[in-house]
């Protein structure tokens, strides 16, 4: 037991002083990095997409050859996307534009509005006035804004490398994608000729398992999502809200971070809703809160709940903790990493249980 806690101790050592030693000559690593985070977004992408579009390429293939059968659904993707963009892209393009535009007088209204709570006689007695005293920040924040967007012309040259840099994602995109319909399933087992014969069975189905996890996950957040920016719009439509659109689509992106992001994604929508009249915000709080319940208790349990199997305070904490260090993107992949470590954690523990159990019955 000594001897084996000794060893641990010496590998962790030495991973610390492997460490260390990479930050003090990082110009190294530098080139891996950059092209790590080149590449990130792309496989992310590319990823995600190979398990929305895998039941169909495994459908198509049935009755034609499997490269034939990703290029149709290729095809019909490039149709079913210019379809769109020339049906909905208008409206988007002048919601969005309308909004980026009035993002200067909403900061002031607010500003005006939050001025007003303060005088407030009855605010004052109760001493909240400290409370709404936030009138600089909102002035400095519509400032950064206003900025911002007086400086998109002089930065023309950074806008076009954008530009570039997101053409050159979308190329890269669909080459991995092609490949991964193509040859994805057969990575498991490249994967397996790594191991020895014992542990092929075991590794194999990790590997199934974690596959089943991330397929069961992202296609039940695209329906739960999509489920959720419907009701959106249908909701704020409905009540006459502006922005409908381009509100509905930002609380449809954000309800992908469990439980925190559907509240983020309200904040615009209330803001907007509170400077048309307080009834309109009361309105566009109850739609999302019923909504919200409509998720939780009929949607989210059927499709992501019982296949994922993570307690919702679990995830509550994760998302949290994922946030403080790593920002939006880690509010974002920290279920699905847990999953699947949740998946191989317990592989692993009930393997070595068995051997456990065997050591014991021969002893």
């Amino acid at each position: 037991m000594y001897i084996k806690t000794l060893k641990v101790g010496s590998i962790i050592i030495m991973l610390f002083v492997i460490i260390y030693l990479g930050t003090l000559i990082d110009w190294i690593f530098r080139p891996v990095v950059v092209f790590v985070q080149t590449l990130f977004f792309p496989i992310l992408i590319a990823g995600i997409l190979f398990y929305l579009l895998r039941p169909l390429v495994h459908l198509l293939s049935k009755k034609v050859p499997r490269v034939l059968s990703i290029l149709i659904i290729y095809v019909a993707l490039l149709i079913a996307g210019t379809i769109f963009i020339s049906i909905i892209g208008p409206e988007i393009q002048k919601q969005f534009t309308n909004f980026i535009n009035n993002i200067p007088a909403i900061f002031a209204e607010l500003q005006l509005l939050i001025a007003e709570i303060q005088r407030n006689e009855w605010i004052d007695r109760i001493g909240l006035a400290e409370t709404f005293e936030i009138e600089g920040q909102i002035e400095q924040i519509g400032a950064v804004i206003g900025g911002i967007l007086g400086d998109l012309v002089p930065r023309s040259v950074g806008f076009i490398g954008s530009i570039f840099n997101t053409l050159l994602m979308f190329l890269i995109i669909p080459f991995l994608l092609f490949y991964l319909l193509k040859e994805g399933e057969k990575l498991p087992k490249y994967m397996v000729r790594f191991f020895n014969k014992e542990k092929k069975d075991e590794v194999s189905t990790i590997l199934t398992n974690m596959d089943k996890t991330l397929s069961s996950y992202i296609q039940g957040v695209l329906i739960v999502c999509s489920f959720i920016g419907v009701l959106y719009y249908i909701g704020f439509t409905s009540i006459g809200l502006e922005y409908a659109l381009i509100l509905a689509m930002i609380g449809m992106l954000t309800n992908v971070i469990p439980y925190v992001g559907p509240w983020i994604g309200a904040i615009p929508s209330f803001i907007v809703g509170l400077l048309h009249s307080p009834m309109m915000a009361l309105l566009v709080l109850i739609i999302v809160v019923v909504i919200q319940q409509i998720e939780s208790i009929f949607v989210q349990p059927q499709i992501i709940g019982k296949k994922m199997s993570i307690h919702p305070v679990t995830v509550l904490i994760l998302v949290l903790v994922a946030g403080r260090f790593i920002g939006v993107l880690g509010m974002i992949l920290v279920i699905p990493t847990y999953a699947v470590c949740k998946v191989i954690v317990t592989h692993l523990y009930g393997l070595w249980k068995v051997k456990a159990e065997e050591k014991a019955n021969m002893t």
